[in-house]
């Protein structure tokens, strides 16, 4: 029998986080022939499993480093218009997005088969984010202006968006929680599809209890590694002994400079970058426990890995992750807390306590966020 084709589009292919390791899932499935079409392809920067697929690069390179820049990603706009997906070819259309992405279908739509993988809304027009960016990247009046315009002028063009995404799949209910605020599910059909995670891979880990606290991340503002740093800086000097890694690929280059630049100033951290599966896995299977402090993550594959291994997970008690773990008693909550001041003696409570608790972890294969799952779970949804 012949496989349905389907076009995946995803905005831009440069990291190697947890939205470029659904698109490679995606890519993977059996049962629908899915080609991939993108406006930016940094082979260099992401999964090498890429390699083994066609991509098909809308963009021209010069707007590369665009792609990096917070403010400018709103310049695909125009480009979006230009962006044309021969879409006859294929059954379904589907948008892997976390803002932006949808504005390929002001080009390009297929009546009642263009379906969205929404990661979040843009988070950059959600009002938590917009009073995060207040504190923490626009701080004077000039650039809140720009921004809040900026943010207007994207809420009309996101509704025109929206009304030609026939179905929604969100990875978590906080991101359709997003989506519901915002006046965007108007008779539209919606589905929670959690995100993959290799669980079975970390569940197989030979693990020891080593002298150091891990958090994987990629180095951007909001994943806040300066602000552990900072509560590292206290929790440091009343336990000399542990180590704090902190691992990941460096997404914002000025960021992770001022990240360097305090982990030199504090005792007993080390920053590992550029680092392949294996040797993340090596981290995981050796560390204490797993911290994981970013502002309200979408939803967040590092603790599933970090429960999978067999460790504990020390991380703020907002974000997609958390309904499926609330109860979990291996999961030591921070507080999350609007101020950074507040925030650094947060981070250092929750350290402390981890200390104190006589938790003794185990391995936890949660199903629901299997690669297995994932992908059953997206195939049924074109049938339904």
């Amino acid at each position: 029998m012949k496989r349905k084709k389907i076009a995946l589009f995803h905005p831009w292919i440069k990291s190697r986080g947890g939205s470029e390791k659904s698109v490679l899932e995606i890519l993977k499935s059996r049962k629908y022939d899915v080609e991939l079409y993108t406006w930016i392809y940094e082979e260099s920067k992401t999964f090498e499993e890429f390699k083994k697929f066609k991509i098909n690069v809308l963009a021209p390179k010069i707007l590369r480093k665009i792609s990096r820049t917070y403010l400018l990603k709103s310049l695909f706009l125009p480009i979006s218009l230009f962006s044309k997906i021969p879409l006859k070819k294929y059954e379904y259309f589907l948008i892997s997005t976390s803002g932006v992405a949808e504005f390929i279908t002001f080009r390009n739509y297929k009546p009642k088969k263009t379906y969205g993988y929404i990661y979040t809304p843009l988070r950059a027009a959600s009002k938590d984010i917009v009073n995060w960016n207040f504190q923490n990247r626009y701080k004077n009046f000039l650039s809140r202006f720009f921004y809040l315009i900026a943010v207007k002028f994207y809420k009309i063009l996101e509704q025109i968006a929206w009304k030609r995404i026939d179905k929604a799949i969100f990875i978590s209910e906080l991101s359709l929680e997003r989506a519901r605020i915002k006046g965007l599910l108007k008779n539209k059909k919606t589905e929670i599809i959690y995100p993959p995670v290799n669980v079975e891979k970390f569940n197989k880990l030979k693990t020891n209890e080593g002298n150091y606290f891990l958090y994987v991340s990629r180095f951007n503002k909001p994943k806040r590694q300066d602000i552990l740093l900072k509560s590292w800086k206290i929790f440091s000097k009343n336990h000399p002994q542990y180590k704090l890694v902190l691992a990941g690929n460096i997404e914002n280059e000025k960021y992770f400079n001022e990240v360097k630049k305090l982990a030199n100033e504090t005792k007993n951290v080390e920053i590992k970058t550029n680092l392949n599966e294996i040797e993340i896995m090596n981290l995981y299977a050796n560390c204490l426990a797993v911290v994981f402090v970013p502002f309200i993550e979408d939803f967040g594959i590092v603790p599933f890995e970090a429960l999978a291994t067999g460790k504990s997970l020390i991380a703020v008690d907002r974000g997609g992750y958390v309904q499926l773990i609330n109860k979990n008693k291996q999961f030591h909550k921070i507080k999350e807390v609007p101020s950074e001041e507040k925030m650094i003696n947060e981070i250092n409570i929750g350290l402390e306590k981890f200390l104190k608790s006589k938790v003794v972890p185990k391995k936890i294969n949660l199903k629901e966020v299997s690669s297995t799952n994932f992908i059953k779970k997206l195939e049924e949804t074109f049938i339904k």
